[in-house]
């Protein structure tokens, strides 16, 4: 993920926000500290968030029923601000849990070329 997102997209106007919530009984700070290596790029901020809220606003947006937002990968263009009680609707998403679609479903190398046509869009 890692390589084909971050190391594939060599410009500053990427950035990435990782939100590490507990969802399995493992999860916690010390943990979330450590999952941070999985994503060594200073573009990306880190955050963990002792609850599942942010997990739980993203479910509407991406049509969960059942699940909480967890192991998703969300792209929005440039600009692009959380303002009010819901987030924004994703221009495109993929992720890893049993809910969504399955054409959705994690593909790093699809992830990262929509991102390149996301900030080439933006460009125009």
């Amino acid at each position: 993920m890692h390589e084909a997102v971050f190391g594939g997209i060599a410009t500053e106007k990427l950035r990435g926000y990782a939100v590490w919530e507990p969802i399995l009984r493992t999860d916690n700070l010390r943990g979330a500290r450590k999952a941070t290596t999985i994503l060594p790029d200073s573009r990306v901020r880190h955050y963990w968030i002792d609850g599942q809220e942010v997990g739980v606003a993203f479910k509407p947006s991406l049509g969960l029923k059942d699940e909480v937002a967890w192991d998703v990968y969300l792209v929005y263009p440039p600009g692009v601000e959380w303002a009010g009680t819901r987030p924004p609707k994703p221009s495109f998403f993929m992720h890893q849990l049993h809910e969504l679609p399955s054409s959705r479903r994690l593909d790093a190398g699809a992830l990262a070329a929509r991102l390149r046509q996301t900030l080439s869009d933006a460009v125009k």
